[in-house]
């Protein structure tokens, strides 16, 4: 009994090292964090005279609708998965953002929306990715939701007099071929196991549910449809003795 109870504390005092990439927590905090570093640098950087105390909550709150709006479309209606997903996509646009920030000040450039722009179109790309190899998603599908997130925050993020930069014919370029990129790129991967295995994505989704979820059933039902009846002989061997 004590033995147990020594283990108990230790969980209890070492409970924040529990906390990892993978935590529910960790990825709404983070992506709640990055999208608030996103809104400072886009008014401080890119917009003037914007009034950030009444956008920033709003950007805040659209994150938060939209997640919980993206997890009723997975597979398993899983929020924790919608969640990780917001999180890496919102870090590559605030990646995008700050390059475009430390580019323009080497070349001594007047900075432009076109690297908010260019970075929503990232997020999108990377979530119709997501969406396809992990979350269940179908491609069709994902092609139209992967815009909801960014392209809602883009419109809070950005004054509705600057929108026009999302027809920039350079920004266009740019976002064209990265959608076109992930399209492909799904399209390929899922069909990398043919003729054996008629999904790689649904391979995918039924181990991580496994694994994440000790739920084997999906794996099981793809290893039956993968399977194939053969006919089997056996033989007996009869020991006898003349006693």
């Amino acid at each position: 009994m004590s033995d147990s109870n020594d283990i108990q504390n230790i969980h209890k005092r070492y409970t924040l090292t529990l906390f990892n990439p993978s935590s529910f927590y960790v990825s709404l905090t983070a992506s709640i964090a990055i999208a608030c570093i996103i809104s400072f640098l886009s008014f401080n950087n890119y917009i003037q005279n914007y009034e950030i105390l009444y956008h920033l909550p709003a950007v805040v709150a659209v994150l938060l609708a939209t997640q919980y709006l993206d997890s009723r479309f997975t597979k398993h209606k899983e929020y924790s998965k919608s969640l990780h997903m917001s999180f890496f996509g919102n870090a590559l646009w605030l990646i995008t953002i700050v390059g475009g920030i430390i580019g323009s000040a080497i070349l001594s450039k007047e900075l432009s929306l076109f690297y908010i722009a260019v970075g929503m179109f990232i997020f999108s790309s990377f979530r119709i990715g997501i969406m396809t190899t992990t979350l269940g998603v179908d491609l069709k599908k994902s092609c139209v939701l992967c815009f909801v997130q960014p392209l809602a925050m883009f419109f809070l993020l950005i004054p509705i007099d600057m929108w026009s930069v999302l027809y920039n014919v350079e920004t266009l370029a740019f976002g064209i071929v990265f959608l076109v990129v992930a399209v492909v790129w799904s399209y390929v991967t899922n069909r990398t196991g043919l003729p054996m295995i008629k999904s790689t994505h649904k391979l995918l989704q039924a181990y991580l549910q496994s694994v994440s979820r000790n739920d084997p059933r999906d794996m099981e039902s793809i290893i039956l449809e993968t399977s194939k009846p053969s006919s089997i002989s056996t033989s007996q061997i009869r020991f006898s003795t003349n006693d």
